[in-house]
């Protein structure tokens, strides 16, 4: 393993060596100077690196003390301060009570606590994406006529359907009721979104059968785009529910973009 002190002996010895080489064979005094600004240089850029990497694992600690998953830490370090970075990063991942307190228990989907938490870290990285704000429609029967153990069925294979939509990399979570977000990392173009959006009415539109009960089913669609349409997680979702309401209003089970 490579030591922490050595990140900044070694550069700042060659710097050294450079300006004493130059000291000796040319002007002295450009010498000095190559040697004073090279090793301060030297010095300002390792020091920036290893406080951002410090404030990322402070973070990160933090995160994990609040039940929250971290985000990755870089691992490409091989010093004192790498071998820390791995340590606090594979904390998030042990760490049970946090999986629990961000995952839906009955779908198994990322809950609102959940998804607020990665969309939050995709817009700190500046990560376009397509949010997809999502309420069933003809829900409300299936629990009044079939009881709430069927609606719980619907929603486990709803919470399937639209895992199926998506890639491995995007979001699929359950917010309650049945109300859900789907969020698709860098996929803005809108007739991409679309694509998947009329994917997902095509399929949740089909009859889902319980043994030999057979539910019916739509859904309403608010589609947002990251940063046009929202500067923050919370202006995004909320345009997106606003957007899903005016497809309630103009006659359900339909999708509608943000304008």
């Amino acid at each position: 393993m490579r030591k922490l002190s050595q990140r900044y002996i070694v550069p700042v010895a060659a710097a050294l060596a450079v300006g004493t080489a130059l000291v000796l064979v040319t002007v002295p005094l450009l010498g000095l100077i190559v040697m004073v600004v090279g090793v301060l240089g030297i010095l300002a850029g390792l020091t920036r690196q290893d406080v951002r990497l410090i404030t990322q694992m402070r973070i990160t600690a933090e995160r994990v003390e609040n039940g929250m998953i971290p985000d990755a830490l870089p691992t490409d370090r091989v010093d004192e301060l790498g071998q820390l970075a791995a340590a606090i990063g594979r904390l998030g991942k042990n760490d049970p009570t946090a999986e629990q307190a961000n995952t839906d228990p009955l779908t198994g989907l990322a809950n609102r606590r959940g998804v607020l938490q990665k969309m939050d870290a995709a817009f700190r990285r500046s990560q376009p994406l397509a949010l997809l704000y999502i309420d069933l429609d003809k829900f409300k029967p299936v629990n009044d006529q079939y009881g709430h153990e069927a609606g719980d069925a619907v929603l486990k294979k709803v919470a399937e359907i639209f895992r199926a939509c998506v890639r491995d990399e995007d979001t699929v979570a359950r917010l309650g009721g049945d109300e859900f977000i789907i969020v698709l990392y860098g996929l803005t173009e809108r007739e991409m979104v679309e694509e998947r959006v009329k994917r997902i009415m095509e399929l949740i539109n089909e009859p889902i059968w319980l043994n030999d009960l057979r539910i019916k089913l739509g859904a309403s669609i608010g589609v947002t785009v990251a940063p046009q349409d929202g500067a923050s997680v919370e202006a995004l979702l909320q345009a997106a529910d606003e957007t899903m309401y005016a497809v309630k209003k103009a006659g359900r089970n339909g999708y509608r973009f943000y304008s």
